[in-house]
């Protein structure tokens, strides 16, 4: 079938004007942010409001006890993290010249052994050095409410923290309320002859979303949980930031033994000084992860999307130097979804005549 005149240059004007919108998306990148938490926030919870309809509720009406919900226990989370979140610090703040008084007694046999290096010198700088290193965690919570405060401090940057702070749950609002009306609207600007086709793509790749963001947000989430709770109880320093850590970094393949295992191993032995407690430590790792591959993965992924953990590890990757913290987010959804037009465009060209 050949194609008209008109036909070509609407087509160009198609993709002249799909290039621009990717260019002016990347320039006002920083501006989308709050915008995209609140479209990435909208997607996960619609199916809930969509429950809660089917309980006679009203859209708006579920979307309002959904929202109030939602604000509520993350304000509720907050209040109780983040106490106990800096009780953790200053205690491992108080422990550290104690820590490093140990690996320094550890490390002393073997500087003695090498002649050529003045033994003192070097145990001054360790101690020096973990002197510092004790008290960076209060440096660093110290410079975070100096930022904060400095943010506060002009007018101007108040303001525009406060609007981004409304943006989220005004337009998680609007989004929520709308969201089919918005699907509708924009499927009726797809051409009729095109239309099957888009519904099956769309639903396939809001299949892959729905079973890898919000599946692995939940499988990161009780993770989080398991490993916060087994570290306390093995009395881990640091019990909690170490099994959030863990457990969000886990979304990276392999990332979350990195980011959780090394630390909390260290810090179990440097408190206790005994090898039976890192057996505790083991064991709360060993566990989770088993129940990640036997009883949560498979509960709530199902069968694999087909995302290589290198692909992951570079979507992340790519989308932090694009987009930078917003990169974040959206790398592993970008990825899922350019891994099913792959599949498709992979499909149609093994079907066609070039091909056989």
């Amino acid at each position: 079938m050949t194609l008209s005149d008109s036909e070509r240059r609407l087509r160009y004007l198609l993709a002249f004007l799909a290039v621009a919108l990717l260019v002016l998306v990347y320039l006002v990148r920083h501006v989308l942010t709050p915008f995209v938490i609140a479209f990435a926030l909208a997607y996960l919870l619609d199916p809930l409001v969509d429950a809660l309809e089917r309980w006679k509720l009203s859209r708006t009406g579920a979307v309002v006890v959904l929202l109030a919900l939602f604000f509520l226990l993350v304000l509720t989370a907050l209040l109780f993290l983040v106490p106990l979140f800096r009780i953790q610090v200053q205690q491992l703040a108080e422990n550290l010249p104690d820590y490093a008084g140990r690996i320094e007694t550890w490390i002393q046999p073997y500087i003695e052994q090498i002649s050529l290096i003045d033994s003192e010198t070097i145990k001054q700088h360790i101690k020096d050095s973990f002197q510092k290193l004790g008290t960076l965690p209060l440096q660093m919570l110290g410079a975070a409410s100096e930022m904060i405060w400095k943010s506060f401090s002009s007018l101007m940057s108040f303001v525009m923290v406060m609007i981004n702070l409304l943006i989220i749950p005004v337009a998680m609002f609007y989004l929520l309320r709308d969201f089919d009306r918005i699907n509708e609207r924009l499927l009726d600007l797809v051409p009729p002859r095109y239309r099957r086709q888009t519904v099956e793509l769309v639903r396939e790749i809001d299949s892959v979303l729905s079973r890898f963001v919000r599946g692995q947000l939940m499988v990161a989430t009780l993770m989080a949980l398991l490993y916060s709770l087994g570290l306390f109880l093995c009395g881990t320093p640091m019990s909690l930031f170490i099994g959030i850590l863990a457990g969000y970094a886990n979304l990276i393949p392999y990332l979350g033994l990195v980011f959780g295992l090394v630390p909390a191993a260290l810090l179990t032995f440097l408190q206790f000084q005994d090898w039976v407690p890192l057996l505790g430590v083991a064991a709360v790792f060993g566990v989770v992860q088993a129940l990640e591959g036997m009883v949560f993965t498979p509960r709530v992924l199902g069968d694999q999307i087909g995302l290589h953990p290198v692909a992951i590890m570079l979507a992340v990757l790519i989308g932090a130097e694009l987009f930078g913290f917003l990169g974040v987010l959206l790398g592993v959804p970008a990825a899922a979804v350019l891994n099913v037009l792959r599949r498709r465009a992979v499909a149609r060209y093994k079907a066609s005549s070039l091909f056989k």
